[in-house]
Protein backbone atom coordinates (compact mmCIF):
# COMPACT_ATOMS: atom_id res chain seq x y z
CA UNK A 1 0.00 0.00 0.00
CA UNK A 2 2.59 2.27 1.06
CA UNK A 3 4.37 1.50 -2.31
CA UNK A 4 1.47 2.49 -4.24
CA UNK A 5 0.70 5.79 -2.41
CA UNK A 6 4.50 6.66 -2.92
CA UNK A 7 4.65 5.81 -6.88
CA UNK A 8 1.07 7.92 -6.91
CA UNK A 9 2.96 10.58 -5.27
CA UNK A 10 5.56 10.12 -7.83
CA UNK A 11 3.43 10.40 -10.68
CA UNK A 12 1.40 13.15 -9.62
CA UNK A 13 4.46 15.77 -8.85
CA UNK A 14 6.19 14.35 -12.44
CA UNK A 15 9.13 13.01 -10.72
CA UNK A 16 8.36 9.57 -11.28
CA UNK A 17 10.29 8.82 -14.58
CA UNK A 18 13.00 10.95 -13.05
CA UNK A 19 13.12 8.72 -9.64
CA UNK A 20 12.72 5.01 -11.79
CA UNK A 21 15.77 6.50 -14.55
CA UNK A 22 17.88 7.14 -11.45
CA UNK A 23 17.22 3.92 -9.43
CA UNK A 24 18.07 2.07 -12.78
CA UNK A 25 21.18 4.04 -13.39
CA UNK A 26 20.67 5.51 -16.57
CA UNK A 27 20.20 9.07 -17.79
CA UNK A 28 17.08 11.28 -16.70
CA UNK A 29 15.70 11.15 -20.39
CA UNK A 30 14.36 14.81 -21.68
CA UNK A 31 10.59 13.03 -21.61
CA UNK A 32 10.72 13.09 -17.58
CA UNK A 33 11.89 17.04 -17.38
CA UNK A 34 8.96 17.74 -19.71
CA UNK A 35 6.50 15.61 -17.58
CA UNK A 36 7.82 17.37 -14.59
CA UNK A 37 7.28 21.12 -15.79
CA UNK A 38 3.55 19.75 -16.83
CA UNK A 39 2.80 18.28 -13.67
CA UNK A 40 4.00 21.05 -11.54
CA UNK A 41 2.10 23.55 -13.07
CA UNK A 42 -1.23 21.57 -12.92
CA UNK A 43 -0.15 20.99 -9.75
CA UNK A 44 0.21 24.59 -8.63
CA UNK A 45 -3.20 25.53 -9.92
CA UNK A 46 -4.78 22.05 -8.51
CA UNK A 47 -3.86 23.72 -5.07
CA UNK A 48 -4.44 27.41 -5.74
CA UNK A 49 -8.25 26.17 -6.54
CA UNK A 50 -8.75 23.28 -4.06
CA UNK A 51 -11.13 25.67 -1.91
CA UNK A 52 -13.66 25.50 -4.98
CA UNK A 53 -13.86 21.21 -4.07
CA UNK A 54 -14.58 22.70 -0.48
CA UNK A 55 -17.50 25.26 -2.05
CA UNK A 56 -18.92 21.93 -3.45
CA UNK A 57 -19.24 20.15 -0.28
CA UNK A 58 -20.98 23.31 1.48
CA UNK A 59 -23.14 23.67 -1.59
CA UNK A 60 -24.83 20.05 -1.33
CA UNK A 61 -25.40 19.59 2.58
CA UNK A 62 -25.48 22.55 3.86
CA UNK A 63 -28.61 24.68 4.13
CA UNK A 64 -29.26 27.68 2.59
CA UNK A 65 -28.67 31.11 4.34
CA UNK A 66 -31.74 32.78 5.15
CA UNK A 67 -32.43 36.65 5.92
CA UNK A 68 -34.14 38.62 8.88
CA UNK A 69 -37.32 40.08 7.76
CA UNK A 70 -36.09 43.57 7.59
CA UNK A 71 -38.56 47.32 6.71
CA UNK A 72 -40.09 47.35 3.23
CA UNK A 73 -39.79 50.83 3.22
CA UNK A 74 -36.94 50.94 0.38
CA UNK A 75 -38.03 52.30 -3.36
CA UNK A 76 -36.94 50.23 -6.02
CA UNK A 77 -36.68 50.25 -9.97
CA UNK A 78 -36.78 47.32 -12.05
CA UNK A 79 -34.85 48.36 -15.08
CA UNK A 80 -35.83 45.83 -18.52
CA UNK A 81 -33.78 46.40 -21.74
CA UNK A 82 -36.29 44.76 -24.46
CA UNK A 83 -35.77 43.83 -28.25
CA UNK A 84 -38.54 42.76 -29.94
CA UNK A 85 -40.06 41.22 -27.10
CA UNK A 86 -43.77 41.59 -27.06
CA UNK A 87 -44.56 37.97 -26.49
CA UNK A 88 -43.22 37.81 -23.20
CA UNK A 89 -42.88 41.40 -21.85
CA UNK A 90 -45.83 41.65 -20.46
CA UNK A 91 -45.66 38.57 -18.36
CA UNK A 92 -42.55 39.82 -16.55
CA UNK A 93 -44.57 43.20 -16.17
CA UNK A 94 -47.34 41.03 -14.53
CA UNK A 95 -44.86 38.91 -12.33
CA UNK A 96 -43.13 42.57 -10.79
CA UNK A 97 -46.44 43.56 -9.89
CA UNK A 98 -47.31 40.53 -8.27
CA UNK A 99 -44.52 40.73 -6.26
CA UNK A 100 -45.60 40.78 -2.00
CA UNK A 101 -43.97 44.32 -1.84
CA UNK A 102 -45.69 47.73 -1.31
CA UNK A 103 -46.56 48.67 -5.21
CA UNK A 104 -45.94 52.34 -4.65
CA UNK A 105 -42.41 51.51 -3.92
CA UNK A 106 -42.14 50.00 -7.46
CA UNK A 107 -41.06 51.62 -10.75
CA UNK A 108 -40.93 49.75 -14.05
CA UNK A 109 -38.47 51.28 -16.72
CA UNK A 110 -38.92 49.32 -19.96
CA UNK A 111 -35.91 50.44 -22.45
CA UNK A 112 -37.25 49.35 -26.04
CA UNK A 113 -33.98 48.61 -27.77
CA UNK A 114 -33.71 48.72 -31.10
CA UNK A 115 -37.33 47.17 -31.33
CA UNK A 116 -38.35 46.31 -35.08
CA UNK A 117 -40.96 48.70 -36.58
CA UNK A 118 -44.07 46.73 -35.92
CA UNK A 119 -43.08 45.13 -32.77
CA UNK A 120 -45.39 46.30 -29.72
CA UNK A 121 -42.57 45.77 -26.58
CA UNK A 122 -43.04 49.54 -26.07
CA UNK A 123 -47.27 49.39 -26.57
CA UNK A 124 -47.48 46.68 -24.15
CA UNK A 125 -45.07 48.24 -21.40
CA UNK A 126 -46.75 51.61 -21.87
CA UNK A 127 -50.23 50.27 -21.18
CA UNK A 128 -49.54 48.33 -18.61
CA UNK A 129 -48.00 51.79 -16.61
CA UNK A 130 -44.67 51.30 -17.43
CA UNK A 131 -42.25 54.31 -17.50
CA UNK A 132 -40.97 53.44 -21.82
CA UNK A 133 -37.31 54.73 -23.30
CA UNK A 134 -37.33 53.89 -26.80
CA UNK A 135 -33.79 53.62 -28.38
CA UNK A 136 -32.58 53.46 -31.60
CA UNK A 137 -29.22 52.93 -32.60
CA UNK A 138 -28.20 50.35 -35.25
CA UNK A 139 -24.52 50.47 -34.16
CA UNK A 140 -24.48 49.83 -30.57
CA UNK A 141 -26.77 46.75 -29.73
CA UNK A 142 -26.22 45.20 -26.80
CA UNK A 143 -27.82 45.67 -23.48
CA UNK A 144 -24.69 47.08 -21.80
CA UNK A 145 -25.46 50.10 -24.38
CA UNK A 146 -28.75 50.85 -23.25
CA UNK A 147 -28.55 50.78 -19.92
CA UNK A 148 -25.55 53.05 -19.74
CA UNK A 149 -28.48 55.70 -21.97
CA UNK A 150 -31.19 54.97 -19.61
CA UNK A 151 -28.72 55.65 -16.71
CA UNK A 152 -27.45 59.32 -18.26
CA UNK A 153 -30.75 60.18 -18.71
CA UNK A 154 -32.00 59.09 -14.91
CA UNK A 155 -29.12 61.02 -13.65
CA UNK A 156 -30.12 64.38 -15.11
CA UNK A 157 -33.97 63.99 -14.30
CA UNK A 158 -34.72 62.03 -10.96
CA UNK A 159 -31.45 61.19 -10.04
CA UNK A 160 -29.36 58.07 -9.34
CA UNK A 161 -30.51 58.23 -5.33
CA UNK A 162 -34.12 58.10 -6.03
CA UNK A 163 -34.07 54.75 -5.89
CA UNK A 164 -32.36 52.07 -3.38
CA UNK A 165 -31.91 49.63 -5.79
CA UNK A 166 -32.33 48.94 -9.57
CA UNK A 167 -33.64 45.46 -10.43
CA UNK A 168 -32.38 44.18 -13.62
CA UNK A 169 -34.26 41.06 -15.21
CA UNK A 170 -34.70 40.01 -18.67
CA UNK A 171 -37.90 40.17 -20.74
CA UNK A 172 -38.03 36.50 -20.30
CA UNK A 173 -37.93 36.24 -16.88
CA UNK A 174 -40.45 35.62 -14.19
CA UNK A 175 -39.98 36.05 -10.17
CA UNK A 176 -41.30 34.37 -7.58
CA UNK A 177 -43.98 36.70 -5.59
CA UNK A 178 -41.14 37.38 -2.77
CA UNK A 179 -38.34 37.72 -4.89
CA UNK A 180 -37.87 41.98 -3.89
CA UNK A 181 -39.05 41.05 -0.22
CA UNK A 182 -36.60 38.70 0.42
CA UNK A 183 -33.72 40.40 -2.09
CA UNK A 184 -34.60 43.17 0.09
CA UNK A 185 -34.14 41.74 3.44
CA UNK A 186 -30.68 40.64 2.37
CA UNK A 187 -29.69 44.28 0.78
CA UNK A 188 -30.51 45.50 4.32
CA UNK A 189 -29.00 42.97 6.31
CA UNK A 190 -25.53 43.21 5.00
CA UNK A 191 -25.60 46.01 3.66
CA UNK A 192 -25.02 44.34 0.09
CA UNK A 193 -23.71 46.56 -2.98
CA UNK A 194 -25.49 44.20 -5.17
CA UNK A 195 -27.26 40.78 -4.34
CA UNK A 196 -28.76 37.83 -6.97
CA UNK A 197 -31.55 35.95 -6.76
CA UNK A 198 -31.68 32.26 -7.31
CA UNK A 199 -32.23 31.15 -11.17
CA UNK A 200 -34.56 28.57 -11.91
CA UNK A 201 -36.00 27.47 -15.80
CA UNK A 202 -39.63 28.12 -16.24
CA UNK A 203 -39.27 26.11 -19.29
CA UNK A 204 -37.36 23.19 -18.15
CA UNK A 205 -39.16 20.27 -19.40
CA UNK A 206 -39.63 21.45 -22.91
CA UNK A 207 -36.95 19.30 -24.29
CA UNK A 208 -33.17 17.90 -23.54
CA UNK A 209 -31.93 21.36 -24.56
CA UNK A 210 -33.45 23.21 -22.07
CA UNK A 211 -33.17 20.05 -19.66
CA UNK A 212 -29.59 20.81 -19.92
CA UNK A 213 -28.85 24.25 -19.84
CA UNK A 214 -31.19 23.76 -16.43
CA UNK A 215 -28.70 21.90 -14.76
CA UNK A 216 -26.02 24.13 -15.51
CA UNK A 217 -27.52 27.13 -14.06
CA UNK A 218 -28.48 24.32 -10.81
CA UNK A 219 -24.78 23.14 -10.63
CA UNK A 220 -23.83 27.02 -10.16
CA UNK A 221 -25.52 27.43 -7.58
CA UNK A 222 -24.56 24.48 -5.28
CA UNK A 223 -20.79 24.79 -6.80
CA UNK A 224 -20.25 28.64 -6.13
CA UNK A 225 -23.13 30.91 -5.38
CA UNK A 226 -24.65 28.77 -2.60
CA UNK A 227 -21.29 28.37 -0.34
CA UNK A 228 -20.12 31.85 -0.57
CA UNK A 229 -23.32 33.03 0.72
CA UNK A 230 -23.22 30.41 3.43
CA UNK A 231 -19.43 31.67 4.59
CA UNK A 232 -20.48 35.16 4.02
CA UNK A 233 -18.12 35.71 1.08
CA UNK A 234 -18.38 39.25 -0.52
CA UNK A 235 -17.47 37.38 -3.87
CA UNK A 236 -20.52 36.87 -5.95
CA UNK A 237 -20.91 36.33 -9.95
CA UNK A 238 -23.08 38.19 -11.49
CA UNK A 239 -25.08 36.35 -14.44
CA UNK A 240 -26.84 38.57 -16.49
CA UNK A 241 -29.79 39.13 -14.93
CA UNK A 242 -32.13 38.14 -11.47
CA UNK A 243 -30.03 40.50 -9.75
CA UNK A 244 -30.15 44.32 -7.51
CA UNK A 245 -27.75 46.75 -7.47
CA UNK A 246 -27.40 49.68 -4.91
CA UNK A 247 -27.58 53.06 -6.15
CA UNK A 248 -24.19 53.86 -4.74
CA UNK A 249 -22.73 51.47 -7.44
CA UNK A 250 -24.27 54.06 -10.34
CA UNK A 251 -23.88 57.19 -8.56
CA UNK A 252 -20.41 58.32 -9.57
CA UNK A 253 -20.05 57.01 -12.86
CA UNK A 254 -23.49 55.83 -13.73
CA UNK A 255 -23.07 52.69 -16.37
CA UNK A 256 -20.47 52.12 -18.05
CA UNK A 257 -20.03 48.17 -18.53
CA UNK A 258 -20.18 47.74 -22.17
CA UNK A 259 -18.36 44.72 -23.51
CA UNK A 260 -20.33 41.53 -25.28
CA UNK A 261 -20.81 40.01 -21.39
CA UNK A 262 -21.40 43.19 -19.20
CA UNK A 263 -22.23 41.42 -16.08
CA UNK A 264 -18.80 39.72 -15.94
CA UNK A 265 -17.24 42.68 -16.37
CA UNK A 266 -19.05 44.27 -13.33
CA UNK A 267 -18.60 41.58 -11.11
CA UNK A 268 -15.20 42.47 -11.81
CA UNK A 269 -15.35 45.95 -11.08
CA UNK A 270 -17.30 45.47 -7.99
CA UNK A 271 -14.81 42.67 -7.06
CA UNK A 272 -11.66 45.28 -7.47
CA UNK A 273 -13.24 48.01 -5.31
CA UNK A 274 -14.07 45.71 -2.91
CA UNK A 275 -18.37 46.01 -3.09
CA UNK A 276 -20.06 43.61 -0.86
CA UNK A 277 -22.08 41.28 -3.04
CA UNK A 278 -24.49 38.74 -1.95
CA UNK A 279 -26.85 36.01 -2.88
CA UNK A 280 -30.28 35.33 -1.82
CA UNK A 281 -31.14 32.02 -2.49
CA UNK A 282 -35.04 32.31 -1.13
CA UNK A 283 -35.10 35.31 -3.59
CA UNK A 284 -36.21 33.35 -6.42
CA UNK A 285 -36.83 33.70 -10.58
CA UNK A 286 -37.14 31.85 -14.01
CA UNK A 287 -35.75 32.36 -17.11
CA UNK A 288 -36.66 30.54 -20.23
CA UNK A 289 -33.58 28.68 -21.76
CA UNK A 290 -33.80 28.30 -25.68
CA UNK A 291 -35.21 25.42 -26.90
CA UNK A 292 -33.51 25.11 -30.40
CA UNK A 293 -29.82 23.73 -30.50
CA UNK A 294 -28.46 26.14 -33.04
CA UNK A 295 -29.97 29.30 -30.95
CA UNK A 296 -28.38 27.81 -27.56
CA UNK A 297 -25.10 27.30 -29.18
CA UNK A 298 -25.06 30.61 -30.22
CA UNK A 299 -25.92 31.98 -26.89
CA UNK A 300 -23.46 29.84 -25.40
CA UNK A 301 -20.75 31.00 -28.17
CA UNK A 302 -21.13 34.70 -26.88
CA UNK A 303 -21.11 33.65 -23.17
CA UNK A 304 -18.00 31.65 -23.84
CA UNK A 305 -16.71 34.41 -25.73
CA UNK A 306 -17.20 36.87 -23.06
CA UNK A 307 -15.83 35.27 -20.21
CA UNK A 308 -12.24 34.68 -22.08
CA UNK A 309 -12.75 38.84 -22.90
CA UNK A 310 -13.65 39.39 -19.66
CA UNK A 311 -10.95 36.58 -18.44
CA UNK A 312 -8.28 39.09 -20.24
CA UNK A 313 -9.46 42.38 -19.40
CA UNK A 314 -11.34 41.74 -15.65
CA UNK A 315 -9.45 39.03 -14.57
CA UNK A 316 -5.81 40.79 -15.52
CA UNK A 317 -7.69 44.15 -13.10
CA UNK A 318 -8.23 41.31 -10.26
CA UNK A 319 -4.92 40.07 -10.51
CA UNK A 320 -3.36 43.32 -10.08
CA UNK A 321 -5.56 44.67 -7.78
CA UNK A 322 -4.85 41.45 -5.44
CA UNK A 323 -1.05 41.85 -5.33
CA UNK A 324 -1.72 45.63 -4.55
CA UNK A 325 -4.66 44.92 -1.66
CA UNK A 326 -4.77 41.27 -1.20
CA UNK A 327 -8.40 40.39 -0.08
CA UNK A 328 -9.98 36.88 -0.31
CA UNK A 329 -12.71 38.62 -2.57
CA UNK A 330 -10.33 39.23 -5.48
CA UNK A 331 -8.70 35.75 -5.21
CA UNK A 332 -11.74 34.13 -5.10
CA UNK A 333 -13.13 36.66 -7.77
CA UNK A 334 -9.97 35.86 -10.06
CA UNK A 335 -10.56 32.00 -10.26
CA UNK A 336 -14.52 32.86 -11.38
CA UNK A 337 -12.75 34.45 -14.38
CA UNK A 338 -10.11 31.67 -15.16
CA UNK A 339 -11.11 29.86 -18.11
CA UNK A 340 -10.85 25.95 -16.51
CA UNK A 341 -11.84 24.27 -19.64
CA UNK A 342 -9.77 25.82 -22.10
CA UNK A 343 -6.74 25.38 -19.66
CA UNK A 344 -7.39 21.45 -18.99
CA UNK A 345 -7.93 21.02 -22.17
CA UNK A 346 -4.96 22.85 -24.16
CA UNK A 347 -2.55 22.48 -21.22
CA UNK A 348 -3.06 18.51 -21.47
CA UNK A 349 -3.17 18.63 -25.37
CA UNK A 350 0.31 20.71 -25.45
CA UNK A 351 2.02 18.02 -23.55
CA UNK A 352 0.88 15.21 -25.54
CA UNK A 353 2.11 17.43 -28.64
CA UNK A 354 5.31 18.14 -26.90
CA UNK A 355 5.74 14.16 -25.96
CA UNK A 356 5.61 13.14 -29.56
CA UNK A 357 7.67 15.71 -30.84
CA UNK A 358 10.27 14.74 -28.99
CA UNK A 359 9.67 10.78 -29.51
CA UNK A 360 9.98 11.75 -33.09
CA UNK A 361 13.63 13.87 -32.67
CA UNK A 362 14.77 11.68 -30.14
CA UNK A 363 13.54 8.56 -30.25
CA UNK A 364 12.75 6.40 -27.53
CA UNK A 365 11.57 8.78 -24.66
CA UNK A 366 9.46 6.59 -23.23
CA UNK A 367 6.29 7.76 -25.02
CA UNK A 368 4.67 6.57 -28.76
CA UNK A 369 1.73 6.92 -30.74
CA UNK A 370 -0.19 4.58 -28.70
CA UNK A 371 -0.09 6.98 -25.44
CA UNK A 372 -2.21 9.65 -27.55
CA UNK A 373 -4.56 7.57 -28.57
CA UNK A 374 -4.79 6.17 -24.73
CA UNK A 375 -4.73 10.07 -23.53
CA UNK A 376 -7.76 11.55 -26.14
CA UNK A 377 -10.20 7.86 -25.11
CA UNK A 378 -9.11 8.54 -21.02
CA UNK A 379 -10.02 12.38 -21.64
CA UNK A 380 -13.49 11.64 -23.23
CA UNK A 381 -14.24 9.14 -20.58
CA UNK A 382 -13.05 11.25 -17.48
CA UNK A 383 -14.88 14.29 -19.27
CA UNK A 384 -18.41 12.55 -19.29
CA UNK A 385 -17.85 10.52 -16.01
CA UNK A 386 -17.19 13.80 -14.23
CA UNK A 387 -20.00 15.17 -15.62
CA UNK A 388 -22.55 12.06 -15.24
CA UNK A 389 -21.45 11.89 -11.76
CA UNK A 390 -21.71 16.20 -10.94
CA UNK A 391 -24.73 15.81 -12.49
CA UNK A 392 -26.51 13.07 -9.93
CA UNK A 393 -25.49 15.26 -7.04
CA UNK A 394 -26.94 18.52 -8.01
CA UNK A 395 -29.76 16.69 -9.20
CA UNK A 396 -30.39 15.49 -5.86
CA UNK A 397 -29.66 18.21 -4.04
CA UNK A 398 -32.09 20.85 -5.92
CA UNK A 399 -34.57 18.13 -6.38
CA UNK A 400 -37.03 20.49 -5.08
CA UNK A 401 -36.37 23.20 -7.37
CA UNK A 402 -36.57 20.36 -10.37
CA UNK A 403 -39.32 20.90 -12.84
CA UNK A 404 -39.33 17.65 -14.42
CA UNK A 405 -40.21 14.06 -12.73
CA UNK A 406 -37.77 11.20 -12.27
CA UNK A 407 -37.89 9.45 -15.91
CA UNK A 408 -36.85 12.93 -17.33
CA UNK A 409 -34.26 13.51 -14.66
CA UNK A 410 -32.55 9.71 -15.11
CA UNK A 411 -32.97 10.68 -19.11
CA UNK A 412 -31.41 14.08 -19.22
CA UNK A 413 -28.49 12.51 -16.66
CA UNK A 414 -27.16 10.56 -19.81
CA UNK A 415 -27.05 13.58 -21.71
CA UNK A 416 -26.02 16.07 -19.70
CA UNK A 417 -22.12 15.08 -19.86
CA UNK A 418 -22.08 16.72 -23.66
CA UNK A 419 -22.67 19.70 -22.39
CA UNK A 420 -19.08 20.80 -20.70
CA UNK A 421 -18.01 18.40 -23.73
CA UNK A 422 -19.25 20.86 -25.94
CA UNK A 423 -18.12 23.73 -23.65
CA UNK A 424 -14.89 22.87 -24.79
CA UNK A 425 -15.58 23.02 -28.83
CA UNK A 426 -16.92 26.22 -27.91
CA UNK A 427 -13.72 27.35 -26.45
CA UNK A 428 -11.34 26.51 -28.58
CA UNK A 429 -14.01 27.55 -31.67
CA UNK A 430 -14.68 31.80 -30.16
CA UNK A 431 -10.69 31.98 -30.68
CA UNK A 432 -10.67 32.14 -33.97
CA UNK A 433 -15.01 33.29 -34.89
CA UNK A 434 -15.95 36.71 -34.78
CA UNK A 435 -18.75 36.54 -31.80
CA UNK A 436 -21.27 39.32 -31.88
CA UNK A 437 -24.62 40.11 -29.59
CA UNK A 438 -27.99 38.70 -31.43
CA UNK A 439 -31.08 38.92 -29.69
CA UNK A 440 -32.52 35.29 -28.06
CA UNK A 441 -36.76 34.69 -29.16
CA UNK A 442 -38.20 34.36 -26.35
CA UNK A 443 -42.05 32.80 -25.77
CA UNK A 444 -42.60 31.18 -22.78
CA UNK A 445 -45.21 32.47 -21.10
CA UNK A 446 -45.28 30.92 -17.47
CA UNK A 447 -46.66 32.67 -14.12
CA UNK A 448 -44.12 33.14 -11.08
CA UNK A 449 -46.75 32.30 -8.67
CA UNK A 450 -47.61 29.08 -10.18
CA UNK A 451 -43.98 27.85 -10.66
CA UNK A 452 -43.21 28.60 -7.43
CA UNK A 453 -46.08 26.92 -5.69
CA UNK A 454 -45.65 23.84 -7.78
CA UNK A 455 -41.86 23.76 -5.97
CA UNK A 456 -43.48 24.28 -2.57
CA UNK A 457 -45.99 21.43 -2.84
CA UNK A 458 -43.16 19.38 -4.27
CA UNK A 459 -41.29 20.49 -1.06
CA UNK A 460 -44.28 19.60 0.92
CA UNK A 461 -45.09 16.02 -1.10
CA UNK A 462 -40.92 14.66 0.09
CA UNK A 463 -41.14 16.07 3.47
CA UNK A 464 -44.57 14.43 3.94
CA UNK A 465 -42.82 10.85 2.79
CA UNK A 466 -40.10 11.51 5.22
CA UNK A 467 -42.16 12.27 7.91
CA UNK A 468 -44.45 8.94 7.17
CA UNK A 469 -40.95 6.95 7.25
CA UNK A 470 -40.07 8.32 10.33
CA UNK A 471 -43.61 7.48 11.48
CA UNK A 472 -43.46 3.57 10.46
CA UNK A 473 -39.84 2.95 11.69
CA UNK A 474 -40.99 4.60 15.13
CA UNK A 475 -44.41 2.16 15.37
Amino acid sequence: MLEWIKNWFFSLVGVDLIVEAMNEGRAIPAQAYLQLVFSLVTLVIGVLTAYRGIYLIIGLFAPARKYKPQPMDKRYAFVLSARNEEKVIGNLIDSIRAQDYPQELIDIYVIADNCDPDDKTAGIAAAKGCKVMVRNDPTKQRKGYALQMFFNQLKETVGIDAYYGYAFLDSDNVMAPSFLRKINDAMQEDDLMTCTGYRNVKNLNQNWITAVNGINMYRNSVSVARPRAVVRSKMQLINGTGFVLSYRVLEKDGWDCLSICEDGELSAKLAVSGAKMGFCEEAEYYDEQPSSLRISMRQRMRWTKGCLVNWVGGGWRIFCSFFRKPTWQKYDGYWDFFPFALFSFTWSLLYQIASLILFLCVGDNGYNWGNFGTFVVSMLVTQYMTGFLTGIVVEIREWKKVHFNLFEAIIYLFVWPFYDMIGILLNILCLFVPVTWKPIPHESIASGAELYEAEQAKGQKKNKKKDGQIKNENA
